[in-house]
């Protein structure tokens, strides 16, 4: 079986949902029910061992984004096996993370401040860019668009993660950070990537004719943003709150996609197409719904988001007598990195696509890492059991003490393997999710942004 790299993975799932959906004669931007129920908010008390441990993992992550940070540039490296690339997904985590390692003590303000203004630089002065969002991957060298990597193209996820990213690191440093984040923000025309024929729909791609220039011709690829997932929340949401007018998403960007409700036997929840956690958290990780409040169309997205983790944590619970990874301490099914460097996207009913997908028993430490400010007792107590497991012979963690950065990507007891790779959009959502449940730090520093502040203030948010 051949598995696709993440991006293009899910275009061609997100694409095939189009036909599939209109062939079962529902209409683009409707929804089975306009509410879902609330879940009660988790309370939970950790204690000294549940800090020390949160402490622990998350500080071992972050190592990664001094590691593979590159020393001129700035940029972080998409994941250890592909060093000499930066994505900008990965390049919005690790400005996210930023402010946490210097409030936790990792690094200095200084150090902090230094490592984003270096990767803001570059970023503004990067030849990778069209209608003022980036390509999908940069060279780490020189910060321009890279010509090795496997797509070349203009990514509006990608590039909405980048800036989500910047504008945290904005608000914490102040002065030349924010300035150039909201510079690099205003220069963003999202506007420009409406489909007409769509209603509308945003594209999910831009590529130029010769990948060799982002300033000449190119076209936009059919797949758009049609469904839910928290990728197309975070998009709408950057784009309706865009400072500059003109390159501002309409309102109606909020009912042009496809919101099925769907109920796993215990909840009814929004559904994602592919049914994997991460796309029911990276909008999450940057905003914080429970204070939010509702959306346009009556959701929140914060409940949304606890049935959608809750709903993972029993279907792999279900599951373990078929799959030796699942278990109690071993759930949440999300994209990874798989055997001889594949990449599988898990995911299991409800959901767009047919059936279950387990990864063929694929798990991914991050998974229950980044859900824990919607479950906390069960994920801490999946992360220490993650802390020390062994697989095979070999252990899931490595000390920093011994060059590691603790959580290995991903494990399958099944095939008795670990994925020696890291990667920079797992371990920043992990120290996210983590940090966000201790302090909420940058749930609170994401809407002091002035521009976000109005726009969700719009599309009638309770800004805080």
């Amino acid at each position: 079986m051949i598995f696709l790299p993440r991006a293009t993975m899910l275009r061609r799932i997100l694409s095939l949902s189009v036909s599939i959906f209109l062939a079962g004669g529902m209409l683009l931007g409707t929804t089975a029910c306009q509410t879902v129920k609330k879940d009660p908010a988790p309370h939970y008390v950790m204690t000294q061992d549940d800090e020390a441990l949160l402490e622990e993992i998350s500080s071992a992550a972050f190592e990664y984004f001094i590691d593979y940070a590159h020393p001129e540039t700035g940029l972080v490296a998409d994941k250890i096996s592909m060093a000499d690339i930066c994505s900008v997904a990965a390049q919005g985590f690790g400005f996210a993370v930023v402010p946490v390692a210097v409030e936790r003590g990792w690094i200095t303000h200084e150090e902090g401040e230094e490592k984003v203004l270096q990767a803001l630089r570059t970023l503004h002065n990067s030849n990778g860019r069209r209608f003022g969002l980036y390509a999908h991957f940069l060279d780490m060298n020189t910060g321009h668009a890279s010509m090795d990597a496997y797509e070349v193209g203009i990514s509006t996820i990608d590039s909405a993660l980048m800036i989500a990213g910047a504008l945290v690191a904005g608000e914490y440093f102040g002065g030349e950070v924010r300035d150039i984040a909201n510079e690099i923000y205003a220069e963003m025309n999202w506007s420009a990537f409406q489909n007409p024929n769509r209603g509308g729909q945003i594209h999910m791609l831009w590529e130029p004719e010769d990948k060799n220039n982002f300033e000449g011709p190119g076209r936009f690829t059919p797949p758009v943003w049609d469904w839910y997932s928290d990728e197309t929340l975070l998009i709408v949401i950057l784009g309706t709150s865009a400072p500059n007018e003109e390159y501002r998403l309409p309102q109606s960007a909020w009912s042009n996609w496809n919101r099925p409700v769907g109920n796993d036997g215990n909840r009814e929840f929004v559904y994602t197409w592919p049914g994997t956690l991460f796309t029911y958290t990276f909008a999450n990780l940057f905003l914080d719904f429970s204070t939010l409040g509702e959306d346009p169309n009556g959701i929140n997205w914060w409940d949304n988001t606890r049935k959608a983790v809750l709903s993972n944590r029993d279907w792999c619970r279900a599951h373990a007598r078929e799959w030796k990874t699942f278990g109690r301490d071993r759930w949440g099914i999300t994209a990874a990195g798989g055997p001889a460097y594949t990449y599988v996207v898990p995911g299991h009913q409800p959901r767009g696509a047919e059936g279950n997908d387990p990864g063929n028993g694929v798990l991914a430490p991050y998974g229950v890492g980044m859900s824990v400010p919607w479950e906390p007792r069960d994920t801490i107590a999946a992360l220490r059991h993650m802390r020390h497991l062994v697989v095979g012979d070999t252990p899931l963690w490595q000390d920093v003490e011994g060059g590691g950065y603790g959580l290995w990507d991903s494990f399958s007891m099944d095939q008795e393997w670990v994925g020696k790779d890291i990667f920079a959009i797992a371990n920043g959502p992990m120290i996210m999710g983590i940090e966000n449940y201790r302090s909420g730090l940058i749930w609170n520093l994401i809407v002091k942004n002035e521009h976000l502040r109005d726009g969700l203030t719009r599309s009638g948010f309770q800004v805080p």
